[in-house]
């Protein structure tokens, strides 16, 4: 490595072309920069119009994963209550995942909280349960 001359650079501004001075390595200024960024930079991707699965009507979908009408604005009073109602069903069915019981003894078998309920309450019993099955 030598000695860095800035004199002799041939480097230009990536977006302007202009020649570069002294330590900079893309862009003569920080507009450049900025400008430069904003060209580069992806485009938004354009907003999609699906159509609600509980009421019918179609509506903008502001994200990908977005499945029923806006709650706030823009859905029908029987689509709110479609959504209310739905919304219970995933809460009774969480409650019902707390409180399941032991396949062979009945004891509650508890839930982490995520994914399916446990089927068993102790290894003993799963096991158990594994012979009186294959017992038959």
């Amino acid at each position: 490595m030598g000695y860095y001359d800035s004199n002799n650079r041939t480097d230009e501004c990536q977006h302007c072309g202009e020649l570069l001075t002294g330590r900079q390595e893309r862009y003569c200024s920080a507009a450049c920069r900025q400008a430069g960024f904003r060209v580069s930079r992806k485009p938004r991707t354009p907003r999609v119009w699906k159509t609600c699965p509980l009421c019918g009507e179609p509506f903008e979908a502001t994200t990908p994963r977005k499945k029923f009408c806006d709650y706030q604005g823009e859905a029908e009073r029987h689509c709110q209550e479609a959504q209310d109602d739905l919304e219970e069903a995933e809460w009774i069915a969480a409650e019902e995942r707390k409180e399941a019981v032991c396949v062979h003894c009945g004891k509650p078998a508890g839930w982490s909280g995520r994914g399916r309920p446990r089927r068993f309450c102790s290894n003993r019993c799963k096991t158990a349960e594994h012979r009186k099955r294959k017992a038959v």
